[in-house]
């Protein structure tokens, strides 16, 4: 059975953190689905070697410290999905870190 390197990842990873150093997002105190989205890509491709996708939804989300997105990550290997959270663990101004936990198991597993 081959497993991927995402779903050895899920299965031994707890939270991953990555951060922006003098990137820019707008103005406001948001950021766009896609720019949470590529730091928890980024986060997790440093640390597995493999670039997964991640779906923050559409909604701005607002950059406060704390703040949790509900994400979807899917494994380019398999084609599986886990839930993953991403929370912005550190704010400050437009610079951001976040943390990232990825579920155990895929959304598609049988019990």
């Amino acid at each position: 059975m081959r497993t991927s390197r995402l779903a050895l990842l899920a299965a031994a990873a707890g939270m991953l953190a990555t951060g922006l150093t003098g990137c820019s997002f707008s103005a406001s105190a948001t950021a766009s689905p896609d720019e949470i989205a590529s730091l928890a890509e980024d986060a997790l491709e440093a640390e597995v070697g493999q670039r997964p996708e991640i779906d923050c939804g559409d909604d701005s989300i607002p950059l406060e410290q704390g703040s949790v997105v509900d994400c979807l990550l899917t494994d380019p290997s398999t084609g599986s999905e886990f839930d993953t959270d991403v929370t912005l663990s550190k704010v400050d101004g437009t610079n951001v870190t976040v943390s990232v936990q990825v579920a155990d198991t895929p959304n598609d597993a049988t019990s």
